[in-house]
């Protein structure tokens, strides 16, 4: 049998965040990265987020300005809020990780709720960290 490669990079991890299984499935289409990012192993939030400008010209790669929006999934509340947090930042990290990165990024996410801000910010962390350490960009 020929070794014939998928034509799509995906890189998968499963992790325990903050006492809750979480599952992560990145993968580069030529048009886009998908990120799935779900403690309930199902899609809740679906957003797309650009970069606006190129990322090369920004003059801190790291911060470039981003638009996100909610392609479905509950968009108001704390957790929307929380989401569109995650999605501008994922973006600004792949930006600053390849300032050459132009692909949107949809991210699909589902996470439990966190009532303590500490907790929020482990959870951000920990989720954000494991998303950058399998990158298909």
């Amino acid at each position: 049998m020929d070794d014939i490669r998928f034509p799509l990079n995906n890189k998968q991890a499963a992790c325990t965040v903050h006492g809750n299984h979480t599952e992560i499935l990145i993968t580069g289409y030529s048009d886009k990265i998908f990120i799935v990012v779900t403690q309930y192993g199902r899609i809740g939030s679906l957003i797309r987020t650009t970069v606006d400008i190129a990322p090369h010209l920004a003059s801190n790669p790291g911060a470039v300005p981003t638009t996100s929006q909610f392609l479905f999934g509950e968009s108001s509340g704390t957790q929307s809020d929380l989401y569109m947090l995650y999605a501008s930042s994922i973006s600004q990290t792949i930006s600053a990780m390849n300032p050459h990165e132009q692909r949107p990024v949809i991210l699909g996410i589902a996470l439990k709720p966190e009532q303590d801000m500490k907790q929020q910010r482990q959870v951000f962390d920990q989720v954000i960290d494991k998303v950058m350490a399998n990158p298909v960009w």
